[in-house]
């Protein structure tokens, strides 16, 4: 089974994530801050990692960068999703090799997560 850490602060969002993708076949693991997202990802060492932009005590994309600055990170797909950073700019800067591995604007489709998800690594 494909591991998911789900790097979300509000608690209505985390749970709408963690369980549609829990009953896709996901098993998810979560945190709710920039530096648990880091520590949950070091110890749990999932699959994918989706991180929502605005997060307390450290946003997603220093939460991205520290991930993909690992070793074993830097092989492990970021996807961030943000409401606040909607501009096409945000999405070929912080998208772009290296950084994430791509974006999602808020709110979107959770069939268009499930692909995304899906593209990156695959079926559960």
């Amino acid at each position: 089974m494909k591991k998911i850490l789900v790097v979300e602060d509000d608690p209505v969002n985390l749970m709408i994530l963690s369980d549609f993708l829990s009953a896709h076949g996901y098993d998810t693991r979560s945190a709710v801050t920039g530096p648990d997202g880091i520590d949950t990802f070091r110890r749990e060492r999932p699959d994918l990692v989706l991180v929502d932009v605005q997060l307390p005590r450290k946003n997603g994309f220093e939460v991205c960068s520290e991930v993909k600055a690992t070793p074993e990170g830097a092989r492990t797909p970021v996807l961030l999703m943000s409401a606040v950073y909607t501009g096409r700019e945000h999405l070929q800067r912080y998208a772009s090799p290296g950084l994430a591995d791509g974006y999602l604007l808020k709110p979107f489709d959770l069939a268009e997560l499930l692909a995304r998800v899906r593209g990156l690594i695959g079926t559960a």
